[in-house]
């Protein structure tokens, strides 16, 4: 059919935030209190909301955060506490974008903290806005020749560590 499913099974609960303040607070320690960037999954947003919260108050911090799956609720405000955004086309045609030009142009008002907005469209390529200069960038996926594509799964993972290295 085309589709796909990854199961990871683990006894491991997710991270509620009092760990996280904990893991935070050692990691900000060994570092000596510089500006951080942390990145988070837009997985379980009423605590990673909290966790973006806590950093902020805490650290000197820059955020990013990954919206992505269309029916979670509570990524805009995981969105809104960001300052790098990284929207996925199911997402924005969840939202009812038509393009990622269009899905940013709308983000960016809604979104005045942010300094960087990112979304990916599949087979189309991507779209990058700064907004305080109101610029858009696009670029096409990119296709090796005489290849094809065989699966996906990690493709916007791998596009959002290569937007972050090239940030650092």
């Amino acid at each position: 059919t085309g589709s796909r499913t990854i199961v990871n099974y683990n006894e491991i609960g997710e991270m509620n935030l009092d760990e996280f303040c904990l893991a935070f607070e050692a990691l900000n320690d060994s570092y000596g209190h510089r500006r951080l960037w942390c990145h988070f999954e837009g997985r379980i947003p009423e605590t990673t909301i909290e966790c973006m919260k806590y950093i902020r108050r805490n650290a000197n911090v820059l955020i990013s955060v990954e919206v992505e799956k269309p029916k979670r609720e509570g990524l805009q405000e995981l969105a809104n506490e960001a300052d790098v955004v990284f929207f996925s086309k199911s997402w924005a045609v969840s939202q009812g974008y038509s393009s990622a030009k269009d899905c940013l142009m709308s983000q960016a008002k809604l979104l005045p903290r942010t300094s960087h907005l990112f979304c990916t469209w599949g087979s189309d390529g991507a779209v990058a806005c700064d907004p305080s200069r109101n610029e858009y960038v696009s670029l096409p996926a990119w296709r090796p020749e005489n290849t094809s594509v065989v699966d996906t799964v990690g493709a916007g993972d791998t596009f959002i560590a290569g937007i972050l290295y090239g940030f650092l």
